[in-house]
């Protein structure tokens, strides 16, 4: 089952967020990002945290039987609404609205991505990039031109890459700019780690270097 749930970052387009909650059979708010669902016309299943962000008019606007507090001030909002759909059977999560602002709130959440491992296919997704995280090995069925990156947390070792316009053979791959703006050169292309946590950065657009 897959869900999108909205946090309480800076959200993308209306069109991105709706058209995600077009392929998700669950959509759950984040506390604040009730107010993004409902700016871009969708009414969340369920707004989950400790929904000290949620305004009246938003709790207005939503079934009070979809409002889930949960109070546990070692873990953020946007964990809790990730755990609370895994819990509800999901089995891939698109979170959307969790970059911009602060950047060491846009830097943390993408530690989702490394904590639900195993969990859940965890996404994030802005009108650039989606991301997720390497697991072993994945495929990028986009077209030619697509412009990828790989951002290491730490170090990556044995980052194989195939059909990149710029291939890796067993590279070793630190936290650096070393991975950013490749891009599709055939599909499928794939990426492969042997060790460490190593996000996968797929654009939405085509931007094919001279």
């Amino acid at each position: 089952m897959r869900a999108l749930v909205i946090a309480n970052g800076e959200p993308p387009s209306p069109a991105l967020l709706r058209a995600l909650a077009g392929e998700a059979s669950l959509v759950v708010a984040a506390d604040g990002g009730a107010r993004h669902a409902l700016a871009a016309g969708l009414t969340p299943d369920a707004v989950v945290g400790d929904l000290d962000s949620v305004t009246a008019a938003e709790r207005a606007a939503i079934p009070a039987g979809r409002f889930h507090q949960v109070l546990d001030p070692n873990t953020t909002d946007l964990r809790k609404a990730i755990a609370f759909a895994i819990a509800r059977g999901a089995t891939r999560v698109d979170v959307a609205a969790a970059g911009g602002g602060r950047a060491d709130h846009a830097l943390a959440n993408l530690s989702v991505l490394r904590e639900f491992r195993g969990a859940a296919e965890v996404h994030i997704a802005d009108d650039y990039f989606d991301i997720r995280l390497v697991e072993g090995s994945t495929t990028i069925d986009a077209e030619p031109g697509t412009v990828v990156s790989l951002l290491a947390i730490g170090r990556c070792e044995g980052v194989t890459t195939a059909n990149l316009r710029w291939d890796l053979a067993a590279y070793t791959l630190e936290f650096s700019p070393y991975g950013v703006h490749n891009e599709v050169a055939m599909r499928p292309a794939r990426v492969t780690v042997a060790s460490g946590d190593l996000l996968l950065f797929t654009g939405r657009w085509v931007e094919r270097h001279a």
